[in-house]
């Protein structure tokens, strides 16, 4: 592919421009990386502060249920029951 600008008679850009055009990018670019950082670390924060929340929950749920007599434990059997009733009718 043949380009049909002839580059021998183009004037070159200023390489003062050049670097000033570069720097630019580079500044701004770095700008946006740093706050895009810093927004995903407060993110990541809020997240793992709502987990820990949602662990101390539960573990307190847990002692709480652990604390609750199973109901097998505190209800009679079936057959428990009907003895029960067998022995106090007259």
């Amino acid at each position: 592919m043949e380009s049909k600008v002839d580059i021998s008679h183009t004037v070159p850009i200023n390489y003062k421009l050049t670097v000033t055009l570069v720097n630019h990018f580079i500044v701004s670019t770095t700008q946006f990386l740093n706050r895009f950082a810093s927004r995903c670390d407060d993110k990541l924060r809020k997240v793992g502060d709502g987990i820990h929340r949602i662990n101390i929950t539960l573990s307190i749920l847990e002692a709480k249920l652990n604390s609750i007599p199973s109901a097998s434990e505190q209800q009679p059997s079936a057959q428990q029951q009907h003895q029960h009733q067998q022995q106090q009718a007259p």
